[in-house]
């Protein structure tokens, strides 16, 4: 997932905003951000600008929010 411009930024802002529980995002050596929680947000979204080799990912806790994710993914690929 690259995060390319500023309205890329505000489609996934949009779309965590809908998310009601934890939404990670997650790479190896067990670092985890958690986008629900603004620091750790910041900290994974800065992650997420500067790494470009396909090692982060995003994980839900609950299917209702994994559609959502699901739904924003779908969108950012188009």
């Amino acid at each position: 997932m690259m995060i390319r411009t500023a309205n890329d930024l505000k489609e996934l802002n949009a779309a965590l905003d809908k998310c009601t529980n934890p939404v990670w995002l997650m790479g190896p050596n067990d670092e985890a951000y958690n986008l629900k929680n603004e620091e750790e947000y910041i900290e994974g979204i800065i992650r997420l600008a500067e790494d470009h080799d396909d090692q982060l990912g995003i994980f839900t806790s609950s299917r209702e929010d994994e559609a959502i994710m699901y739904n924003y993914f779908k969108k950012m690929a188009a």
